[in-house]
């Protein structure tokens, strides 16, 4: 029975409590995680289970560490990589082995992460003009290019706020 709690905490890790724009908006871990399977079963032309997999489960570590966010992990490297150890040890001792995938598919899954934190921030009103959204915004439409989606993403974003 304990396995049916370690699934339900691993999906209440509060996202963005160090962000002063989102921080109240309740965002946690599980809704995020849905969202990115989402958005991969809307705009991915060939979804594999493996792909939909990661996607389910891929921060589901983050109940040993928090959420720790991206500006922090960009500027110490080494604390990234750590912390990285310690969430994949706690996925895999709720979830099993986290599916291996192949590099495009890899690609596809941190497309769709970074688009979910950037329709989030976007939804809730967040200024998009600072706090590395600029660049977020950028990467995202470079990627969508590369992954041959770009007028699906822009579809998906059009008309938001």
């Amino acid at each position: 029975m304990s396995a049916i709690f370690d699934i339900l905490n691993a999906g209440q890790v509060i996202r963005w409590h160090t962000n002063c724009w989102l921080s109240g908006t309740n965002d946690r871990t599980a809704g995020h995680q849905w969202r990115v399977a989402c958005f991969l079963r809307k705009l991915h032309p060939k979804i594999t289970l493996d792909l939909m997999t990661a996607a389910l489960i891929h921060d589901g570590g983050e109940w040993a560490v928090g959420d720790v966010s991206a500006t922090v992990k960009d500027k110490y490297p080494d604390l990234a990589v750590w912390l990285a150890e310690i969430e994949r040890d706690a996925l895999e001792a709720i979830f099993g082995a986290f599916p291996d995938l192949p590099e495009h598919d890899a690609r596809w899954l941190h497309f769709a992460d970074r688009l979910d934190s950037w329709v989030w921030a976007r939804h809730h009103r967040a200024p998009m003009d600072r706090d590395g959204w600029p660049a977020a915004t950028s990467w995202l439409h470079s990627e969508a290019c590369v992954l041959g989606v770009v007028d699906d993403w822009g579809e998906l974003v059009r008309g938001m706020p």
